[in-house]
């Protein structure tokens, strides 16, 4: 994809940061756009709010653009933002670097437990998609929310209807102490945090994709 092309020619380009511009979408007579809550068709809970309040901000920097910070029906188009894993859970959130959990938390485990393995760190894979539509209809909003919404080809009316796929990793915590729920608490934060990381980084995708897309 075009875009797709520049972003990857961008990347490789130190310093490159990211200035005010005017409203790539003007020019299909968008001059407000709406931003709801993304939803979250993933199996990782609370990516929603994550998602949304990220995309939202870096398209602040587009100046004559309005946005609305949910659903308004006067607005001129409305981003729809969808964010999908896989089917299975070990797929969305994939364990590596298998560890043999006796030698590394020897005094949580004990020594009556037969070996076995635990993950050093976690993949954690998930895609968001993004429509630019004006004015959508309820038949048009189930249509593109559907599973088969990232095939509809833009329009009159859908300009824009991408998927990104995101992928990151982050380290598991083992500490060696009888509390295995210090264990789950510590590493349910790295991955609340790697989330995050992942809600950035779309965000700064989504805004160059609408501004080098037009």
């Amino acid at each position: 994809m075009r875009w797709l092309i520049i972003l990857l020619m961008l990347a490789g380009c130190s310093g490159y940061r990211f200035s005010q511009q005017e409203n790539p979408l003007s020019q299909y007579g968008i001059q407000s756009l709406s931003v709801p809550m993304f939803y979250n068709y993933s199996n990782v809970s609370e990516a929603s709010g994550e998602f949304t309040r990220e995309t939202y901000r870096l398209l602040t920097g587009f100046s004559g653009l309005k946005l609305y910070n949910g659903y308004k029906s006067s607005s001129d188009a409305i981003l729809i933002g969808i964010i999908k894993s896989p089917e299975k859970m070990y797929d969305t959130l994939r364990p590596n670097n298998l560890r043999v959990a006796q030698d590394k938390a020897p005094n949580a485990i004990g020594t009556k437990r037969e070996n076995f393995y635990i993950p050093g760190t976690t993949d954690v894979n998930l895609f968001l998609q993004v429509i630019v539509i004006k004015k959508p209809s309820e038949e048009e909003l189930t249509l593109l929310k559907s599973g088969i919404g990232d095939q509809v080809r833009t329009n009159s009316k859908i300009i824009f209807n991408e998927v990104i796929p995101l992928r990151m990793q982050y380290t598991r915590e083992i500490l060696d102490t009888p509390g295995t729920q210090v264990n789950a608490t510590q590493n349910y934060g790295a991955q609340r945090k790697t989330i995050r990381t992942m809600a950035e980084q779309a965000a700064i995708t989504v805004r160059d994709m609408i501004f080098y897309a037009f």
